[in-house]
């Protein structure tokens, strides 16, 4: 099939390149010039692995562009709509550049179907197409659920395909998209597809807000937190799977998408425990910082150190990272603290250690999240050659 993607971020070129991987012809647009330099050159904006790898493959049919004009062809079949959908001053989804591609679309009078893979709530879509005078039954819903470190993987081996709409023959032929994928596809109306995808992301944030809960309850009585949370976590009903403590959760996805739930729907339903769970991650990242100051003090070490600063393991994500939090937090009650970090830029107002040669002895290192690359096993090696600091992580990993 032949496809434009509009907007070339994490969740759009992503998806671009695994639909050209699957056979289709793909065009990006992405209004951003620099961006679209960089990718006709091979260099993906931010770091994924395989992604370097994926877009310099030769084979794939392919193209970038800075501007619609060149970009729609006329054969056209798919518009996937994949541009962000920050958070407004209130919590909820700011529509603007949703609106800005959908009010571009209806200019070329084209015999397309428009996807939405940008994650909001189908209404606001609907009222968006009433404004601006565009059929909303020519709409549908893909939502995307790829993960920050995994993401062209779980492109390719989906739990699930949900999409959403009116119109069953762009239903099916958005189905032939996917017909080489062995997950179940579910098809339903687009207030359930995109709800899929909120209540998905709320309730894997509402699961590590629970285990990190049940890692303070266990530790301030004493327990054995590793040993107590895998033993709930072999039962079958419960598991283990995305079951393992942190110093809290953050990202693109997880904040936003929780936050809008509350502030969406707090008002209009009783939700006691979703509203609960932004509170329990924030109460989280108070309580590690606490918990580094008293190891330190009570071991006598002058220093702590957070190891990588993204919000998790195999990007360089920094939106809402615990790191960050944690650090910031600390920062106010003691002057020695420190972000190592030798991969990613951050502000230049953290004190940061970013080379293995200048890191310090008598100090706590925190391993924020688990990492297996070569760089980090040559940190904790040095750090296990220090005479005087010891190393802190909240996970076992055996």
């Amino acid at each position: 099939m032949n496809l434009l993607v509009v907007g070339a971020g994490y969740v759009g070129l992503i998806s671009a390149l695994g639909f050209a991987k699957l056979g289709n012809k793909v065009n990006v647009v992405d209004l951003n010039k620099d961006i679209i330099n960089d990718l006709s050159n091979g260099r993906p904006p931010f770091y994924e692995p395989d992604l370097e790898e994926l877009l310099n493959n030769k084979e794939l049919k392919i193209n970038f562009f800075d501007n619609y004009e060149d970009a729609v062809s006329d054969d056209l079949e798919f518009v996937f709509v994949c541009v962000q959908t920050p958070s407004n001053k209130i919590g909820q989804v700011d529509t603007l550049y949703v609106k800005s591609v959908l009010n571009t679309l209806k200019s070329f009078h084209q015999n397309f179907s428009i996807c939405i893979k940008s994650t909001i709530q189908s209404n606001v879509i609907e009222k968006i197409c009433e404004d601006e005078d565009i059929d909303f039954s020519q709409i549908l819903f893909n939502p995307e659920f790829l993960r920050e470190g995994s993401a062209i993987y779980d492109f390719f081996n989906p739990d699930r395909i949900v999409i959403g709409g009116t119109n069953k023959l762009a239903i099916d032929r958005c189905k032939l998209l996917y017909k080489d994928f062995e997950c179940e596809i579910v098809v339903t109306d687009s207030i359930s597809s995109q709800i899929i995808k909120y209540l998905s992301n709320t309730y894997l944030a509402m699961r590590l807000s629970y285990v990190n809960e049940a890692y303070r309850l266990i530790s301030d009585l004493g327990g054995n937190p590793d040993v107590a949370i895998r033993g709930i976590g072999l039962d079958n009903r419960i598991g283990l799977n995305y079951f393992r403590p942190s110093p809290g959760w953050g990202g693109s996805c997880f904040p936003k998408d929780v936050n809008e739930i509350i502030n969406t729907y707090s008002t209009k339903f009783e939700i006691p425990l979703i509203g609960k769970i932004v509170e329990s991650n924030d109460f989280q990242q108070i309580w590690i910082a606490n918990r580094l100051l008293e190891i330190s003090q009570n071991n006598g070490l002058k220093n702590i150190i957070l190891m990588r600063a993204p919000f998790k393991e195999n990007t360089d994500d920094l939106r809402d990272s615990p790191s960050i939090k944690v650090y910031e937090i600390l920062n106010k009650k003691t002057e020695n603290i420190y972000i190592y970090e030798d991969e990613v830029d951050i502000p230049k107002n953290f004190r940061v250690i970013n080379a293995i040669d200048e890191i310090l002895d008598n100090s706590l290192y925190v391993q924020m999240f688990p990492d297996k690359s070569d760089n980090r096993q040559k940190l904790l090696l040095k750090i296990n050659n220090l005479e005087n600091s010891m190393l802190w992580q909240m996970w076992d990993d055996k």
